[in-house]
C-alpha cells in the first residue's frame, strides 16, 4: 500500500485546522457580540456572521482563476498575513458597520488560503511527474482524512467561542491571534506544489465566460453541496441559541462534541469507500442521514434526542466536503482542479453565507424549531438531486 502519511500532508493538515478553529470560533463570538453589543436582531447577527462567508465565496471566484498566475505559495502567505491583521483588528471593533467590513475582509483572506491549501492536496492526488502528497490509489482516503481538519475546527473552535468569553472576552481574541500568527509561520514552512501554466489556460483566464469561473463538471455535486450547506448553516449559527431556548443547555454544549465524533469515525470510512465501491454507495445513505439529522433537532424534547440530531448531521453533513470534493476531481484534467475545487467550496460558502440570514428570518414567526424543519427541507432536496444525478447518469450510459 502507498504511503499516505507524509510531512507535507500532515502540515497542511495542521494548517487547515488552525485556518477552521479560528474561522468557526469568530463565527459564534461574532454572533454573541452583535446580539448583546449592539443590540441587533437574530437576523442582522446571521448576516454579521455570515458575510465572512460571502467575502470567502468573492475571493474563490477570483482566486480559482489566477491561483496558478501568481503563485500557490505567494498567494497563501498574502492571504494568511492579511488574515492575521484582520483577527487584530477584533480587538477595535465599535460598531456593526466595521465589524461587518472585517468579517467581509477577513473572508477574503480565509476564501484565498482554504482554497490554496484543499486545491493542493488534491491537486498532487493525481500528479505523476511531481512528488505526491496524497497517492492516487488512496484518493478518497486521503481527501477524507484532510477534510477531517475542518471537522475539528467545526468542533474545537465553537467549543472555544463558546467557553472563552465566559472567563474573559479578551482570551478568545488573544488565542486566535496566536493562532494567525502560527498560520503565517507555517505558509512559510509548507512545501506547495506550483502547477505549470499551459497556453490553453493563459486564453481562458482572459474571457469572463461563466465557465472561467465554474467548472461544468463539478456543479451537479456542488448544488448538492449547496443546499446542505445551508441546512446546516442554521447549526453553525444558532445551535447554542437555540438550545437555551428549548432548555437544553446540556445537549447544546455537547453538540459539537457529538457531531465531531460521528465525523471523525465516519468520514475516514467514506472516503475509503467511495475509492473501493463508488459514489452512490456513500452519498445516498449519508445524504438519507443527514436529512433525518435535521429532522432530530428540529423535534428534540430531550438532550439524548438533541445529540442524536448532532450525530446524524455529523454522520451526513460531515461527509459531504471530503466525498464532493473526491467527486468534484474525478473527471477533471490537472490543471483543472484548483477551478473544480473552488467551485465546490463556493458552493459550501454560499450555502454558509447565504443560509443564517434566510433562516434566522423564520425565528419571529415560527420559531427556531421550524428553522430545522428547514433545514430538513433543504436535506430533502439535495437527497433528490442526487438522485436525478444518478438516473440522468444511467440514462446517458444506456445511451452510449
Amino acid at each position: 500500500m502507498e504511503k499516505l502519511w507524509s510531512k507535507d500532508y500532515v502540515l497542511n493538515i495542521v494548517g487547515n485546522l488552525l485556518l477552521f478553529v479560528v474561522f468557526y470560533l469568530l463565527m459564534v463570538y461574532t454572533t454573541k457580540l452583535a446580539i448583546t453589543e449592539f443590540n441587533v436582531s437574530v437576523s442582522e447577527a446571521g448576516l454579521a456572521s455570515g458575510i465572512f462567508i460571502v467575502g470567502a465565496l468573492v475571493a474563490r471566484l477570483v482566486i480559482s482563476r489566477y491561483m496558478d498566475f501568481i503563485g500557490r505559495k505567494r498567494m497563501l502567505i498574502i492571504a494568511v498575513v492579511i488574515h492575521a491583521i484582520c483577527t487584530f483588528g477584533y480587538h477595535f471593533i465599535d460598531g456593526m458597520l466595521f465589524l461587518c467590513t472585517l468579517r467581509f475582509v477577513q473572508g477574503m483572506t480565509y476564501g484565498m488560503a482554504s482554497t490554496v491549501i484543499a486545491t493542493t492536496v488534491a491537486s498532487t492526488v493525481i500528479a505523476t511527474t511531481v512528488a505526491s502528497i496524497v497517492p492516487e490509489s488512496r484518493r478518497g482516503e486521503g481527501i477524507g482524512y484532510f477534510t477531517l481538519s475542518i471537522t475539528l475546527g467545526s468542533a474545537i473552535g465553537p467549543f472555544l467561542g463558546i467557553s472563552l468569553p465566559q472567563i474573559n472576552p479578551l482570551y478568545a481574541l488573544v488565542l486566535c491571534d496566536v493562532l494567525s500568527i502560527s498560520l503565517i509561520v507555517l505558509a512559510f514552512i509548507l512545501n506547495i506544489t506550483e502547477i505549470k501554466v499551459g497556453f490553453r489556460q493563459r486564453v481562458e483566464v482572459k474571457s469572463f465566460r461563466l465557465r472561467t469561473f465554474f467548472e461544468p463538471t463539478a456543479t451537479p455535486i456542488s448544488i448538492v453541496a449547496l443546499l446542505g450547506a445551508i441546512g446546516y448553516s442554521a447549526v453553525m449559527s444558532y445551535i447554542g441559541t437555540y438550545s437555551e431556548t428549548i432548555g437544553l443547555l446540556l445537549g447544546g454544549s455537547l453538540f459539537y462534541i457529538a457531531y465531531s465524533i460521528a465525523c471523525l469515525i465516519f468520514r475516514p470510512i467514506s472516503g475509503v469507500m467511495i475509492d473501493r465501491y463508488g459514489n452512490h454507495v456513500v452519498m445516498v445513505p449519508i445524504l438519507f442521514t443527514m436529512i433525518l439529522g435535521f429532522v432530530a433537532i428540529a423535534l428534540a424534547h430531550s438532550n439524548l434526542v438533541l445529540l442524536l440530531g448532532a450525530v446524524l448531521v455529523g454522520i451526513g453533513y460531515g461527509s459531504i466536503p471530503s466525498a464532493g470534493q473526491t467527486i468534484a476531481v474525478q473527471k477533471v484534467k490537472l490543471n483543472k482542479f484548483s477551478l473544480a475545487t473552488s467551485t465546490l467550496y463556493i458552493a459550501l460558502d454560499l450555502g454558509n453565507g447565504i443560509g443564517p440570514y434566510i433562516l434566522g428570518m423564520v425565528v419571529p414567526i415560527y420559531g427556531f424549531r421550524a428553522v430545522y424543519m428547514c433545514s430538513a427541507i433543504a436535506a430533502l432536496l439535495a437527497f433528490l438531486f442526487y438522485i436525478g444525478m444518478i438516473i440522468k447518469s444511467r440514462k446517458e450510459s444506456v445511451a452510449v
